[in-house]
């Protein structure tokens, strides 16, 4: 297989690999934990939060991906009109800010600020407006950095199945006509 190929492959796994992630997450957890008591709301989310990041197949594939992606893009550039070129262009450009840039920028500062509450010297009062200034914030954000990874990964599998080195035809100005 071409490293070109191969990139392109390991950029559509990685991406998958979190679209599925972020979905399951989606449709399974945030409903689930709707459920949870304040503090066991809380505590769940800092085990997630405090376990995900340290896990090695959860880096590869999140760091990967924003890797995997521009590097892509990059191998395909050979004819900048074409169909692969633009799809992975608008693929990377989709997950480093929906899926990457929205972790970063607000998942992960929440995040951060819930796992600096402490439960075991709160009150339940306490607890349900930690909860209730983290939950509705993190859930809005998720679904939004669901939607991006998936588009993303929608993107990348056109990619692959699109003609890679076939230029895109040119558009007939008005005066050709």
């Amino acid at each position: 297989m071409k490293l070109n190929n191969t990139i392109l492959a390991l950029a559509a796994i990685t991406t998958g690999v979190i679209a599925g992630l972020f979905f399951g997450y989606q449709v399974s957890v945030i409903p689930a934990f709707k459920t949870l008591s304040d503090a066991n709301y809380i505590a769940a989310m800092q085990a997630i939060n405090a376990a995900i990041p340290q896990d090695p197949f959860f880096e590869f594939s999140f760091l990967g991906a924003a890797v995997f992606l521009p590097v892509a893009a990059y191998l395909h550039r050979r004819s900048l009109r074409s169909l692969r070129f633009l799809l992975l262009v608008a693929a990377t450009l989709l997950y480093l800010i929906g899926t990457l840039g929205i972790t970063i920028g607000a998942n992960v500062p929440l995040n951060d600020a819930l796992a600096a509450f402490s439960l075991h010297s709160s009150t339940p009062q306490q607890a349900a407006i930690a909860r209730s200034s983290f939950e509705s914030p993190w859930n809005a954000w998720h679904l939004i950095r669901t939607i991006a990874s998936i588009g993303a990964l929608v993107l990348v599998i056109v990619a692959c199945l699109s003609p890679g080195l076939r230029p895109m035809p040119a558009r007939r100005s008005e005066k050709t006509r």
